[in-house]
């Protein structure tokens, strides 16, 4: 009977040991602990504006193999807030779309989608420097995302928004990401010779000044945009200068061509504050009849937008 005793209890001893190993390996498998994701879930919605916790909790929430469930409660607020911001024509309508994504963001605040529809929001609301700070929890929610290059400099931009209207930024999270492939040399065929007689050879001089451009503001306003300036040296040969931009780029002219009535200029941007960042601008353009105009096409490469080109018109202020 002591005997049988003995042996039961070696059982249910390896049994227990058994349940714990199994537990132990379980857990290691999934390299974080829903309760403990719970628990971080509930401090940071007593105090939702602790940017540490929020950027802690999503960091924990990525150490699990496989990913945490999404809440019910996440998908419903984030429908919810998506619709409102479609909806939204004045401030009530944003108003009502941030407190439905600022919600599903409390519910389940490791995962992306919830902070960039919030970001929308807020910068709808002229809120940028909350507006930026969403957008950088976006990218450390979601690191790998395709369009993360996009995310970030948009976040430059709207700086200068916040800038503007005397907003504070917020300092955390700092989101780094990994540099750029560098950009591939665009070979760019020269000019066309025109044959042009004698008579009618255009006067260098016509292209002297400070030429600008119409665009659309975020806000929907027209402004005129400075593209370039041309100067004549003294030698008599025309040298081209790129603007001074707000952002803080700097512009460096690495193609001048001047053919009669034709130029074409490429302007290459770089920002000291960020060493990946660079954008070139290419101008083909040609005088119109009256000489008091150039029009062509106006092609914009960057290290986060890819390619973009379009005709304009340029003037003379």
């Amino acid at each position: 009977m002591a005997l049988r005793k003995k042996n039961n209890a070696v059982v249910l001893l390896l049994i227990t040991m058994l349940v714990a190993a199994s537990a132990a390996v379980f857990a290691a498998e999934k390299g974080g602990s829903l309760e403990t994701l719970r628990q971080y879930v509930a401090d940071l919605k007593k105090n939702p504006e602790n940017a540490a916790l929020r950027e802690k909790t999503i960091k924990y929430a990525q150490t699990f193999k496989q990913k945490p469930p999404v809440p019910e409660d996440y998908e419903r607020h984030l429908s919810r807030g998506t619709t409102y911001l479609k909806l939204a024509t004045d401030s009530d309508g944003y108003v009502k779309a941030m407190e439905e994504l600022r919600a599903a963001v409390a519910v389940a605040p490791w995962l992306a989608e919830g902070y960039e529809n919030l970001a929308q929001a807020q910068e709808k609301a002229g809120l940028f420097a909350e507006a930026i700070q969403s957008l950088n929890f976006t990218l450390l929610a979601d690191p790998s995302t395709k369009n993360a290059r996009d995310i970030k400099n948009h976040t430059y931009e709207l700086e200068v928004y916040a800038e503007d209207a005397k907003q504070a930024l917020k300092t955390s999270p700092n989101v780094a990401l990994p540099p750029p492939a560098p950009p591939t040399p665009v070979k760019i065929a020269p000019i066309a010779k025109k044959q042009t007689a004698p008579e009618k050879k255009t006067n260098p001089k016509v292209f002297v000044g400070t030429w600008f451009y119409k665009d659309t503001a975020p806000r929907g306003e027209q402004i005129s945009t400075q593209a370039f300036t041309i100067n004549m040296g003294a030698d008599g040969k025309l040298i081209a200068s790129a603007p001074r931009r707000s952002t803080g780029a700097v512009g460096t002219v690495s193609v001048f061509e001047l053919d009669d009535d034709t130029i074409r200029i490429q302007i290459t941007w770089k920002l000291a504050t960020i060493p990946s960042y660079w954008k070139t601008e290419d101008y083909e353009l040609t005088l119109t009849d009256n000489d008091s105009k150039l029009k062509g096409s106006y092609r914009i490469k960057s290290s986060g937008k890819g390619e973009f080109a379009e005709d304009k018109v340029f003037f003379k202020q």
